[in-house]
């Protein structure tokens, strides 16, 4: 009798320990196996703003991307665990299916080390006093850089040419202006694209690692910089946002379409994907 006593606690103690860590999930990884293509826009493309041209081979190695936006639910549980606010409340409230929205860049690098590390894994951002920077070695979870992040909204090594992500017509894959009804969805609800991931396109602009830089493109077409695995500018005061929104126009959601924004500026429509280096 004693020797059931003791297998029915342990049984109801990793219940619980299952539950708790439940609460620490994300959702599913997709492997973006590495390859090369071409970057920005073409000289053709009428809607292609300055700083998306000229093209460039770019050549980016394997990741993992999740196939999701991080949801507020996964939000609410960083929270929780650190004992912190929620960011503002958007107009719509806090509904746990929706992407997680009005975050700074700043905390998006504190929820993936946060995330790392109750992962076992090592976090991918460290400081050098106050200047972040990323080890791009690391297990833990990161933002994409701008290529990565372009790479696989492209359909990756899959990719089929569409005009945006995984479709040449938006409404099959993404909440934008035109359909949103002024808010987010929950995620997942439109199409996937060539790899699996949802919502590349609208719903929220999702942060970037890189510093923006206007002449990027040029830069690597001089030369000046690498074409392989390139992670940004190395000094600029605003960040790569990459995606469309909910409240964005259709051209907005190019896949070399961008926009810059200063790290601590938040935006009911800006959220955050998360990313692994494939070991």
């Amino acid at each position: 009798m004693k020797k059931n006593y003791i297998l029915l606690f342990l049984s109801i103690s990793f219940l619980f320990l299952s539950v708790k860590d439940s609460n620490f999930q994300i959702s599913e990884m997709v492997l973006v196996e590495g390859g090369s293509f071409l970057q920005g826009s073409p000289y053709s493309d009428g809607f292609a703003e300055k700083d998306e041209q000229p093209q460039n081979k770019i050549t980016v190695s394997s990741f993992y991307m999740s196939k999701y936006e991080v949801t507020v639910e996964e939000w609410k549980a960083y929270v929780k665990d650190k004992g912190i606010k929620m960011p503002a409340t958007p107009k719509w409230g806090w509904d746990d299916s929706f992407p997680i929205s009005n975050i700074t860049w700043d905390d998006a690098i504190e929820y993936c080390n946060w995330l790392s590390e109750k992962h076992g894994l090592e976090p991918a951002y460290k400081r050098r006093g106050s200047y972040p920077y990323c080890n791009f070695d690391a297990t833990g979870y990161r933002m994409p850089t701008e290529s990565e992040w372009e790479f696989a909204a492209r359909g990756g090594n899959k990719s089929k040419g569409f005009l945006y992500v995984g479709s040449n017509t938006p409404d099959r894959m993404s909440w934008h202006q035109e359909n949103s009804d002024a808010r987010p969805h929950t995620v997942g609800t439109k199409y996937a694209n060539e790899l699996g991931i949802y919502d590349l396109n609208g719903n929220v602009w999702e942060w970037c690692w890189d510093i923006y830089d206007e002449q990027y493109y040029n830069d690597i077409k001089k030369e000046l910089t690498s074409a392989e695995n390139p992670k940004g500018a190395t000094d600029g005061e605003y960040r790569v946002v990459k995606g469309g929104s909910w409240d964005s126009k259709i051209s907005f959601l190019r896949p070399a379409n961008k926009v810059r924004t200063k790290p601590s500026q938040v935006y009911d429509f800006f959220g955050l994907r998360l990313v692994r280096t494939a070991k």
